[in-house]
């Protein structure tokens, strides 16, 4: 199994305050029987550049090299307009990879902005986009529509596990799944305690309700673009 979205890396955002609690963070992982992360910390451009991003990243995969599964170095970014200062977005890609996690602002509604925006980072970047975390934007999981716009402009859609478990959003994220809208699962884990990395319990559920096709589905898209990151030297974006 593959965690998409993970905020593992010790003391470069909010997540793992230490190499100690992110090796924990890996074993939870490993007994459920995840085989790879993807290691997505926040990049806020208009916090820091992206040369320094790259280093502080560099510098925490270093400290979590002794990890039971494979880690794969890439971004969350978000989206805003400072992003654009850069001539080059691969550094912040999935690990040898085209393929970037995009964080949308807090929305309270859709605009033709953040459409915008998004069909720069394809047309300009030439990157393809996963929207994180679709579970959080309600305009987005209330529109089926607007979901369907961004497949088709090629991008992918992350859910996060808590989606599946949480009785609140249970039957909308598995409707979503179910009808194709979902390309990718990640558990968004940041910690140990109150954000601890969850998959198996997705897995349950998700097999339960819709089948072990399903769930290999979403498997196979995860690594169809993780296996250039672990058939190569693993060095590219790393550092």
């Amino acid at each position: 199994m593959v965690d998409m979205h993970t905020h593992i890396l010790p003391g470069i955002d909010d997540g793992a305050s230490s190499s100690e609690e992110a090796i924990m963070m890996t074993e939870y992982l490993y007994y459920q029987k995840v085989t790879a992360a993807v290691c997505t910390p926040h990049f806020y451009p208009m916090e820091m550049t992206l040369e320094e991003f790259v280093k502080k990243r560099a510098n925490a995969m270093e400290a979590v090299s002794h990890s039971k599964i494979e880690l794969i170095a890439a971004s969350e970014t978000h989206l805003h307009r400072y992003l654009y200062n850069n001539n080059d977005l691969k550094p912040l890609c999935i690990e040898n990879t085209s393929y970037l996690l995009i964080e949308l602002p807090a929305m309270k509604s859709w605009t033709g902005e953040y459409m915008e925006d998004i069909d720069k980072l394809i047309g300009y970047y030439n990157v393809n986009p996963i929207i994180a975390h679709i579970d959080r934007y309600k305009p987005l999981m209330r529109n089926k529509k607007l979901l369907k716009k961004l497949k088709n402009m090629g991008c992918l859609l992350q859910m996060n596990t808590s989606a599946v478990i949480k009785p609140d959003t249970k039957r909308r994220a598995l409707s979503l799944i179910e009808n194709g809208y979902v390309d990718l699962l990640g558990s968004d884990c940041h910690n140990i305690s109150f954000r601890p990395p969850v998959i198996g319990e997705a897995r349950r559920i998700i097999v339960h309700k819709l089948g072990e096709k399903t769930w290999d589905k979403l498997m196979n898209n995860a690594y169809m673009i993780i296996n250039s990151a672990l058939n190569s030297g693993r060095s590219e974006h790393t550092e």
